[in-house]
């Protein structure tokens, strides 16, 4: 009978590299949600017309190519998540001198990422040249706030035993309870719920001589979008038909720690209000950044005690 193994104490990896697809080790580890990161090989049949001698069935295959990514989903954190969001956005400084302050930018993405997955009770997976297609922060009211990113890797190696990871201690999860108002417009907005999603629209780039994907690249335009939902206020109305534009910011606090993001230049894509019941009515409402040249659509500016942009 095979093993069965749980899911508990599932972790994730990452270290930085310095060379795309040269894997170096896992520096920070965080626990997992979920996550459905893979490696997998597309095959296809031979498009001969050869068959069998008894029937129609096709004779052979081969590999077209290998296939590595997938989704990691973690809590959002004021002290541990500071490789992602480089990560996720290529930019990051830091200031001060505790507590420090470290300011994350889009920017030039960094080379690639070497993943591993402590697959809970089971086994261990390596995947290496991963780039973050996308990833989005998101929290409702009464919970804490996620962050899903997909990414999309080189290579991988086989299931192996578990690696033995320090886990950070000190994080702090973000919090509902924690949230500011939503600035914007020379007006302030309480939430209900909010999310803010950055495509790096990045590809795969399948050359001749590998079934693995060359560095995948930016192939189309970036985006950053803040989606909220809050109690009607008609003033988001008049906002998206005066076109009005400016810095988008919201903040959440834990003492003297905190994470603020700014959609920067944004301007209200869609407002929606429908009226379907007796309560109070619920709006939407879709922030969408733009970059003037100089600010380039979204910055996440994180306060903690530690020194290090990445290694907190």
């Amino acid at each position: 009978m095979a093993t069965l193994y749980s899911g508990r104490g599932a972790v994730v990896g990452i270290g930085e590299e310095s060379t795309w697809g040269t894997a170096v080790s896992r520096s920070n580890w965080l626990p997992l949600i979920s996550t459905s990161m893979q490696r997998s090989l597309t095959k296809v049949p031979r498009p001969t017309l050869r068959v069998g001698t008894l029937g129609a069935m096709r004779r052979s295959h081969f590999t077209s190519e290998t296939v590595v990514g997938g989704d990691i989903v973690v809590e959002a954190s004021h002290q541990s998540m500071g490789m992602l969001l480089k990560g996720i956005l290529g930019g990051a400084a830091s200031t001060g001198s505790g507590p420090y302050v470290h300011t994350y930018k889009v920017g030039a993405l960094v080379a690639g990422h070497t993943i591993e997955i402590n697959r809970g009770t089971g086994t261990s997976e390596r995947f290496d040249g991963c780039r973050f297609e996308s990833a989005t922060f998101d929290v409702s009211a009464g919970g804490v706030m996620t962050l899903s990113c997909s990414l999309i890797g080189k290579t991988g190696t086989a299931r192996t035993t578990l690696a033995s990871p320090t886990v950070s201690t000190t994080d702090l999860p973000i919090l509902h309870s924690q949230c500011g108002t939503l600035a914007w417009g020379g007006n302030t907005f309480t939430l209900s719920s909010m999310s803010v999603t950055i495509n790096n629209a990045l590809a795969r780039r399948q050359l001749l001589g590998a079934t693995v994907t060359a560095q995948p690249l930016i192939n189309d335009f970036q985006s950053v979008e803040m989606s909220v939902t809050l109690e009607v206020d008609d003033q988001l109305i008049t906002d998206q038909l005066n076109d009005t534009e400016g810095d988008a910011v919201i903040t959440f606090s834990s003492g003297a720690a905190s994470t603020a993001f700014t959609v920067q230049n944004a301007y209200l894509s869609t407002v929606t209000d429908p009226v379907s019941a007796a309560g109070v009515i619920s709006q939407s409402a879709t922030l969408v950044g733009q970059s003037d040249g100089t600010d380039e659509g979204l910055k996440i500016v994180v306060t903690n005690a530690s020194s290090s942009a990445t290694a907190n």
